[in-house]
């Protein structure tokens, strides 16, 4: 009896050292993460061909993979060449050996990989907000104290023809890594746009002063070439006498003015005298980019003046015109128009007003209540005004000596002239 449990003995431990050999035997640890170490160099360096023969099938993405990592400055511009290259310079990459996982029986292992990378996103922010360029980027980019990303990938592996291959089925997990190949279409720079700024001028201004009017606009005069080219992304705030009185939402401008306006057209909320004209003060406009860089900074005078007041009607006008006639002959038109053209001051002066229009003594036209301000209050005639106005063949008005008499709303006349229509 002894014996035997003695004999029992000697073959379980020669069992389970059996077993274990073939346990041991069937691991590949060292080989897998040989070939781990050299994929993951690979992926680190941007290394296409080593990656592609380490794949399993890497044919079937080698296209793909070029394409996804091509930079070429003349495809895709030298900022998006310089951002990829600083952030694939960044890249490193740790092996998890305690992780490896290999059987050559069921030929299949796995590992895991941590890539680390610069985190561009949270520099891109960072920069960006500074109002730094893709110079200062990159430089970001590539500093020894720049923020970092972890990447976790588990490698799986196959063995083919005794070789450990990376299986990565339309590489799926290597574009995890390289996403900043796409991502840095998105990381782009506006331009410096303080560089393009030539002058300021306020626009139709005398000087910068504005008499009398309800809007007013500073304007950016760019530098001629490029400055004219590019799209300008801006805002601006107007103070009236020091305080503030509008921000403006982002702004987009091209060409030879780039426009800053404020009156009641723009702000609701501006500020009006009686006369439907800004208040009185000083206004200083201030332009500054996205990032808050001031591109322009001035100050015009505003004067709110009522020079209207006590004047009437017949107080305003300078002398009568028709507009556009040859000393009031008109030859083959089918529309007249008889202006008053005021004084300066009387361009203040609102008009109410209506008017008659006769044809060689014979009243034809009576327009309805008009109301008209400025240096010229017209007074048409024609068949977009007269629905029954007589015209010929051709359209035209037909001849003879038209008269239009003017009349403020109490009925008394404030014009009276006549011109000849001649038709050939």
């Amino acid at each position: 009896m002894k014996l035997r449990k003695m004999t029992a003995a000697v073959l379980s431990v020669s069992m389970l050292a059996s077993l274990s050999g073939c346990a041991l035997f069937d691991k590949d640890d060292e080989a897998v993460l040989a070939v781990a170490d050299d994929y993951a160099s690979a992926v680190a360096k941007v290394k296409v061909g080593d990656i592609i023969d380490l794949l399993v099938d890497g044919d079937e993405v080698e296209d793909s993979l070029n394409d996804l990592v091509t930079t070429d400055a003349g495809l895709y511009g030298e900022d998006y060449e310089a951002i990829c290259n600083a952030i694939a310079s960044t890249l490193s990459y740790e092996i998890d050996e305690e992780s490896v996982e290999s059987s050559k029986k069921n030929a299949e292992a796995s590992v895991n990989v941590t890539y680390t990378l610069v985190d561009y996103d949270a520099v891109y922010e960072s920069i960006t907000d500074e109002g730094g360029d893709v110079d200062a980027f990159v430089d970001a980019l590539k500093s020894d104290d720049a923020d970092t990303q972890d990447i976790s990938i588990t490698l799986e592996l196959v063995l083919e023809d005794d070789e450990w291959l990376v299986e990565d089925k339309n590489g799926k997990d290597i574009q995890k890594v390289y996403a900043f190949y796409v991502d840095a279409f998105d990381l782009t720079f506006a331009p410096a746009l303080a560089e393009y700024v030539d002058d300021v001028i306020w626009y139709y201004a005398d000087g910068s002063t504005y008499t009398n009017e309800n809007t007013i606009e500073l304007d950016i005069i760019p530098t001629s070439g490029e400055g004219e080219e590019i799209t300008w992304e801006f805002y601006y705030e107007y103070y009236r006498d020091g305080q503030l009185v509008y921000t403006s939402d982002t702004c987009y401008d091209q060409g030879y003015w780039i426009e800053a306006y404020y009156g009641p057209g723009y702000d609701p909320a501006a500020e009006l005298g009686a006369n439907s004209c800004l208040v009185a003060g000083d206004y200083r406009c201030i332009i500054y980019d996205l990032t808050g860089n001031v591109l322009a900074d001035s100050t015009c005078t505003v004067i709110n003046e009522d020079f209207a007041a006590g004047m009437s009607m017949n107080d305003a006008i300078d002398h009568l015109e028709w507009y556009y006639s040859d000393n009031g002959v008109y030859v083959n038109y089918d529309e007249i128009e008889l202006d008053i053209i005021t004084t300066d001051n009387g361009s203040y002066v609102p008009f109410t007003f209506y008017y008659e229009y006769y044809i060689d003594g014979e009243l034809v036209f009576t327009s309805g209540e008009c109301e008209d301000q400025g240096h010229w209050i017209e007074a048409y005639y024609g068949p977009y005004y007269d629905d029954n106005a007589q015209v010929d063949d051709n359209g035209n008005l037909i001849p003879g000596e038209y008269r239009c008499v003017m009349y403020d709303m109490n009925g008394n006349v404030i014009a009276d002239d006549t011109c000849t229509v001649r038709t050939n």
